[in-house]
Order: structure tokens, then sequence, then C-alpha cells
């Protein structure tokens, strides 16, 4: 599947939940972006302790949307992303579960970044019934490539 038909799916996805962002991709279709669209970004919104104990996707730019202990907001993330990304670079956004990646794509849309894509799943996804996280959805689930530090 090309790259363009990907994100033009994504829209679609995103358009029909109301949301102002520019998609949302799958893990799988996020992958394919990455590994076939030689300027897409990978932006890693997770705390820095998520990226050290559950593990993080090798080559992705980090820029925490909270700040570990108490998941505050975290006031530099508009001027840690301006060093990594500008508003018409292709950014594909990714948190644990998908939330915080979802309303950092939302909140980038509102500053002018029109090519920010949610990855739905997160890293880890949700719950699965014995409350362990990585098996159900996400990143992990899809058996992506990942790495532990």
């Amino acid at each position: 599947m090309n790259t363009e038909r990907i994100l033009q799916q994504a829209r679609e996805r995103a358009r029909a939940a109301g949301k102002r962002h520019a998609g949302d991709l799958t893990p799988e279709e996020a992958h394919a972006v990455l590994r076939e669209h030689p300027k897409a970004i990978l932006i890693d919104v997770r705390s820095q302790p998520e990226l050290d104990f559950a593990g993080f996707v090798e080559g992705c730019c980090h820029v925490p949307w909270q700040l570990y202990p108490g998941m505050t907001p975290n006031a530099d993330f508009d001027a840690d992303l301006r060093k990594k990304a500008q508003p018409d670079n292709l950014l594909l956004l990714l948190c644990r579960t998908g939330g915080r990646s979802l309303a950092a794509a939302e909140h980038l849309a509102d500053l002018g970044y029109r090519h920010c894509y949610n990855i739905l799943g997160g890293f880890e996804g949700k719950h699965d019934p014995y409350g362990q996280r990585g098996k159900v959805e996400g990143w992990k689930a899809s058996d992506l490539p990942w790495r532990h530090k």
C-alpha cells in the first residue's frame, strides 16, 4: 500500500470521528509510512520513564507531552517540538495508548502543524483481561520493531 493511500485512509478515519488533526493511523500503517516516506518523523510523547521501562521505537524523536512524576503538562512541549519538526513536516505521534498522542496532535493542528497523525492504540494499547498491556492493540501487539535501552 503506498503512503498517500495510507494517509488518505487515516484522514478519512479522523474526519469521520470529528477530529481536527490530519489523521489516525493504525500501528501497521504508521510503520509502513515510516519505511516509505523519507521525511516522516515519529514523535514519541511519552514520559522518559515510560521509554526507559516499556521500550521505544528506534529512531523516534522524544518530546514528552506530560512530565513524570505527576504527569503534569510539559510547558516546553511547543519549543521542544519546534527543535525537531516544522509545521509542514509529516509527524506521526505515539504514546502509551493513543490518548496523549491524540491530544498532542490536536494541539499541534491548532498551532498550524498540518500533517500530524495519531497512532491508534499507541505503543502498548489497552489492558488485556489480566491487566497487562502490549498484547491487545498498539505497536507492540502488532509485532512491529521496538527495543529497550
